[in-house]
């Protein structure tokens, strides 16, 4: 039976989360205690047992309008290749159309899932790529983003995926709890962990100055750098006609 979970459920939602995902126990933990929208789940229930569940975010795409973002899609390794997930998804473009959404968006959680989306209807279309920066000798300077400074970082943002003020107030705190940074200067913004997650800017310089700075702070001689680029990254099931180009999404709690 294909539903929308329940408070009930949450125990067995977050008990399968830390068994596909277990990479990140800190995230996992911080995510169901701050993020999680438990009646934004959708499960799969087998003879009592949850044995698949995908979450639907909404999200808007500029341009487009508004989609589901598909994210944390799971299937308990006993019941994986007994189509549950690929019926969960489908019973989720029902949802969509019922709802007047442009199309369903997610990022595969490895290549080898690229082609049973495609199975599914979704086309690759956002890009990204991922690179090595050394530094250069410019003097670098940042401050650590905080509330103030959110209208500075939705007007560098120049991807695909509309963020709004609420977005940019989850990141910076969920940063800050995690030991990430927000780092901004007036023409660049930079989002740091043990590399940097995303970089926007207006000037090469800035952009530059920037990713000094972050040598600086990590103390490395060079910085992992994900930014716009040619790399699939993540894919799209359109349910009308339009134009996608080269995209970008990054930062969705990927």
């Amino acid at each position: 039976m294909i539903r929308f979970a329940e408070e009930k459920d949450r125990n067995k939602i977050i008990t399968l989360w830390d068994i596909c995902f277990p990479e990140e126990p800190d995230f996992n933990k911080y995510f169901f205690d701050n993020i999680f929208d438990i009646k934004k789940t959708l499960v799969y229930e087998k003879d009592k047992e949850l044995v698949s569940m995908a979450q639907l975010l909404p999200y808007e795409i500029k341009g487009i309008g508004k989609v589901t973002y598909i994210y944390g899609a799971a299937t308990a390794p006993s019941h994986r290749r007994k189509g549950y997930m690929k019926e969960l998804l489908e019973y989720s473009f029902k949802l969509d159309k019922r709802h007047k959404r442009a199309a369903s968006i997610l990022i595969p959680a490895n290549k080898e899932l690229f082609g049973f989306y495609e199975g599914l209807g979704y086309k690759t279309a956002f890009y990204i790529c991922e690179g090595v920066y050394t530094p250069n000798g410019l003097t670098g300077s940042y401050n650590e983003a905080s509330y103030k400074d959110i209208t500075k970082l939705m007007n560098l943002y120049t991807g695909n995926i509309e963020r709004k003020r609420s977005y940019w107030k989850m990141y910076i705190d969920m940063y800050k709890a995690l030991g990430g940074k927000i780092f901004i200067r007036k023409d660049a913004y930079a989002v740091v962990t043990d590399r940097v997650e995303e970089i926007m800017y207006s000037s090469d310089e800035g952009k530059n100055r920037l990713l000094n700075a972050v040598c600086e702070y990590l103390g490395k001689d060079t910085v992992r750098v994900v930014e716009k680029g040619f790399e699939p990254f993540g894919m799209i099931k359109k349910y009308k006609e339009f134009d996608v180009g080269n995209m970008y999404m990054n930062l969705m709690l990927n």
